[in-house]
């Protein structure tokens, strides 16, 4: 395990060095990534929000079939604690896990500035810590590019992408991918040699259909025509064979059902700590709950959850397990509430009105693993590997950029399973 406040200078010595030897005049982000070298292959990252380890054996996807064909597909891709879309898109872009890059949850409380992020807060960089893989290459020559990325749109340690769009929910997919062309059609000195991309239709299609449903499988044929039309425009270009691409899903999904939620207040007045998932008159029906407070309301809150139902677990701080990776100095929660797979956390007085399906819960469970597709030319070709986590994804794509990774919990030994032989 790394953490993010420990000094780097080491590894940053070993960057300069490395941009030095490049031939890069300066060492301002913008400045270096202005005289990125020519050669090195281009890096896509493509993230289909709610992209299950499962889904292309489930319902027809023949571009990503394709491509896991022709590269490495792994048997899943483990989220972080809570399974959710801004932990995990994070993850993936620092390496690093909730307690070391202060994205805790799609809502995250901030205690020590006394302030609750949301994710209309994308344009504050309070909120992410650690280093992004668009920082990292912008900071060692290599121009990024982001659409629609987490934390891209604020500026981490100073810097923000060379170019990059804050997520917009009305911008088609077709549109999406013109803009990818768009970057990959200026003139070489100013080309990003990483871009991202996003897609969230079958994330969307899943919450309100369920698992399985014929709208599931109609996103899902629909991102994959949106990939088949990106691949053409990259053959087109010439550039297909020069790219490599590397498609992850954030997260699973499972089915709900208004019969499996746990109403918390029937148990215990919990009013004395602060949830981000639950405190509120309109805040209910949470995939887990961290508590913020004083002691002795916290012990008293665990005494009486801790036993009370047994299709949940109650955690105080010092009883987190290792996997859970909360511990974050200032934003860790004291008390942590996690329900068994498809169980919700509730109070009174809040309907349950949907969505069929969803995602959040432990990533110990099968049905919250994504899908990690990977093809090009730094990849072996036609092979399954064992599962990754989200945070190997940093490290992945370090390597086929070429730059000098920051410190990061990702593994080398489990991404190594993924490349061709140097």
């Amino acid at each position: 395990m790394y953490n993010v406040w420990h000094t780097r200078m080491k590894i940053r010595v070993l960057a300069i060095v490395l941009a030095l030897s490049a031939g890069i005049s300066g060492l301002s982000p913008q400045a270096s990534a202005a005289d990125q070298p020519d050669n090195q292959p281009i890096t896509l990252l493509i993230g289909l929000d709610g992209l299950r380890w499962d889904i292309i054996d489930r319902h027809p996807a023949p571009t990503l079939q394709r491509l896991a064909d022709q590269g490495v597909r792994a048997q899943g891709l483990i989220p972080v604690l809570p399974s959710k879309t801004f932990p995990n898109f994070y993850a993936i872009a620092t390496g690093l896990y909730p307690e070391n890059n202060g994205v805790m949850d799609n809502t995250t409380y901030a205690p020590e500035i006394n302030t609750t992020f949301r994710m209309s807060d994308q344009n504050d960089a309070r909120w992410f810590q650690g280093e992004p893989i668009w920082v990292t290459a912008e900071q060692q020559g290599v121009r990024a590019a982001t659409m629609f990325w987490v934390g891209s749109a604020a500026p981490v340690a100073g810097t923000r992408p060379s170019y990059w769009r804050q997520f917009d929910g009305s911008v088609s997919n077709a549109a999406r991918v013109q803009q990818v062309f768009d970057w990959l059609d200026l003139p070489e000195p100013e080309r990003p040699g990483f871009i991202s991309l996003y897609f969230e239709a079958i994330d969307s299609a899943s919450h309100g259909a369920g698992v399985d449903s014929a709208e599931e499988r109609q996103a899902v044929a629909d991102v994959d025509a949106e990939l088949a039309h990106l691949l053409q425009g990259l053959e087109s270009r010439g550039l297909l064979t020069q790219m490599n691409i590397v498609i992850v899903g954030d997260h699973g999904m499972t089915d709900l059902s208004a019969d499996r939620i746990i109403y918390l207040d029937d148990y215990v007045d919990f009013s004395s700590l602060h949830s981000p998932q639950l405190s509120g008159e309109r805040q209910g029906n949470a995939v887990f709950a961290a508590f913020h407070g004083e002691d002795v309301s916290v012990e008293n809150v665990y005494q009486a959850l801790a036993l009370a139902h047994p299709k949940m677990q109650v955690y105080r701080k010092s009883q987190f397990p290792d996997w859970f990776r909360l511990s974050h100095p200032d934003r860790g929660p004291d008390l942590l509430i996690v329900p068994d797979n498809g169980w919700l956390l509730s109070k009174r007085g809040i309907e349950f009105r949907g969505p069929r399906a969803t995602h959040g819960f432990s990533p110990q469970h099968r049905d919250m693993h994504a899908a990690l597709i990977a093809s090009g030319p730094a990849f072996r070709q036609g092979v399954t590997v064992e599962p990754l986590h989200v945070v190997d994804i940093y490290g992945i794509l370090s390597r086929t950029l070429g730059i000098v990774p920051a410190d990061n919990d990702g593994s080398a030994r489990r991404i190594g399973t993924l490349f061709r032989p140097d």
